[in-house]
C-alpha cells in the first residue's frame, strides 16, 4: 500500500492534460485510514470498495 501512496500524485500530474492541470496536483504522498466499520459482503467487494474511496479522497469529499 506504501508503494501506491507514493505513486498515484506522480501518476496524476503525468496524466494531466494541460499545464494548468498539473499545477493542481501535488506529489505530496497520499495518506490512508483503513475503515473498521464495513465489512466485505463477498471476497471480491474490497477492490471496488477501496477504488471509491481512493477516488473520493483525490476529490477531497468525504466517505
Amino acid at each position: 500500500m506504501e508503494s501506491f501512496l507514493y505513486m498515484v500524485p506522480y501518476l496524476l500530474v503525468e496524466c494531466a492534460s494541460s499545464d494548468e492541470l498539473r499545477a493542481q496536483y501535488s506529489l505530496e504522498p497520499f495518506t490512508y485510514e483503513r475503515p473498521t466499520n464495513i465489512p466485505p459482503a463477498r471476497a471480491g467487494d474490497c477492490g471496488v470498495y477501496t477504488l471509491k474511496y481512493i477516488e473520493c479522497h483525490a476529490l477531497g469529499i468525504e466517505f
